[in-house]
């Protein structure tokens, strides 16, 4: 081979190398962070039907919930400065750039990402959540 031949390989294989490492950095390093509130809800419920979920049966409601995107509504029991509790059984962390005015009996409706279950506080927690509706 002559070492013209070698040269375009090695470059060949550089490119190659190049964006496989830009592709990797781009979806698995440094992914886009979701939109939660810009996608389809999967399930929408009161605070109550989704505790008991994870209540009655802990293995199913992980598989179908978690990482889902919800839409929860109730009446808020507890204000924090980032999140809300909701009929004291769902905990709505919520995004900061889109906090409305909320207080405690207030009835809201929520859109977030279902992360966990909290088995000592009995609380499903949901993150990056936008309040849908506020009815004071």
């Amino acid at each position: 081979m002559s070492k013209k031949r070698i040269g375009y390989i090695v470059m060949a294989i550089l490119v190659v190398g190049l964006i496989t490492g830009f592709v990797v950095y781009k979806k698995v390093i440094n992914p886009e962070q979701r939109q939660i509130s810009k996608e389809v809800t999967e399930f929408t419920m009161d605070a109550e039907d989704l505790q008991f979920h994870f209540l009655n049966d802990p293995e199913a409601a992980t598989f179908k919930y978690i990482d889902k995107v919800v839409e929860t509504y109730g009446t808020v029991t507890e204000v924090g400065p980032n999140f809300i509790v909701m009929e004291g059984k769902v905990q709505a962390n919520l995004l900061q750039e889109n906090k409305q005015p909320v207080k405690v009996g207030d009835i809201v409706k929520t859109k977030g990402r279902c992360i966990g279950f909290d088995e000592f506080l009995l609380l499903v927690k949901i993150d990056q959540v936008t309040i849908i509706k506020n009815n004071q």
